[in-house]
Formats: C-alpha cells, sequence, structure tokens
C-alpha cells in the first residue's frame, strides 16, 4: 500500500514537472532551463525537475520529481527516487507539502506540511506551521511517525 502511494505522488509530480505543452502562454515557465537540476558529488550524480502545475494568481502549485545513484551501486536504476507537490497561497503566504522518496533497499520516507498566516500585518507576523514524517519499510521496518507543531511570531520595532 506504502508502495502504490508513493508511485502515485511520484507519477503526478513527474508527469506535472515535465515539460510538456499544457498550455501556450506556461510553455515558457516549463521549459525554463534553471528549474532543471543535476549535480556530481563524491558520493554519486543526481538530477531534478520542478514545474508549476497550477498558478491563477492567487494559489500555485509545483511538482517537484527528482532521482540519485551512488558511484558504487550496480545498474541501471536510480537509488533514490521521490517527488514533491507545494500549494502556497499568494495572498496570505500560507502554505503546504506533500514529498516522498523512495530508496532502494531501505524503504520511503514520506513527509507533509502545513503554514496558517492568522497575523499578517506590516511589522506583525504570526502564523502555525506543523509537520509529519515517517519512514515506512525497509530493512527496520516501519517507524514510529515524527510530528511537530509550531507557533512562529515575527515582529519589528
Amino acid at each position: 500500500m506504502n508502495f502504490f502511494i508513493f508511485v502515485i505522488i511520484s507519477f503526478v509530480a513527474y508527469s506535472t514537472a515535465s515539460p510538456i505543452d499544457l498550455a501556450f502562454e506556461e510553455e515558457e515557465k516549463l521549459r525554463d532551463p534553471s528549474r532543471t537540476k543535476w549535480g556530481l558529488n563524491q558520493a554519486g550524480y543526481g538530477a531534478s525537475h520542478t514545474g508549476n502545475i497550477y498558478d491563477n494568481g492567487k494559489n500555485v502549485l509545483d511538482g517537484t520529481v527528482s532521482a540519485s545513484k551512488a558511484w558504487n551501486s550496480h545498474g541501471l536504476k536510480p537509488d533514490v527516487v521521490g517527488g514533491r507537490l507545494d500549494f502556497k497561497n499568494k495572498q496570505t503566504g500560507s502554505a503546504a507539502f506533500l514529498g516522498a522518496d523512495r530508496t532502494r533497499g531501505s524503504g520511503t520516507d514520506v513527509n507533509a506540511g502545513v503554514k496558517y498566516n492568522f497575523v499578517q500585518e506590516k511589522n506583525l507576523n504570526v502564523d502555525v506551521t506543523g509537520q509529519y514524517e515517517r519512514h515506512f519499510g525497509g530493512p527496520g521496518g516501519t517507524g514510529k511517525a515524527d510530528a511537530g507543531v509550531f507557533l512562529n511570531v515575527n515582529g519589528r520595532i
């Protein structure tokens, strides 16, 4: 079941982040080369792509898909594949995200979070954030959930 959820999240993130002509006015955003990243380091190599799924001027939904491979691993399959959806309300600055990363042989890490701004003034911002993380599968089995809720206050005098 966990793998099925991961596959759905990855498929949605990949299909929406891939540079396909969904709308003529979105073509420039989707093909923006700065939204595709790749890198090499002593551990291995990887690539990711972020694309805009929805933007009506008030709300934005972006999707990201990524994959990486260690230098010393065998075969052509990536060692880690993942996806993430990010939502943001431009007017309030409230946001939410949902993501998953599957490491071959080690299970899947799922995380989600939300931020709600309930005071947004010139000299005072107050928001509440919540996060949830959990590891599913792998040699260690399913882990305990790690969750937290935080109150953030930022003021200028």
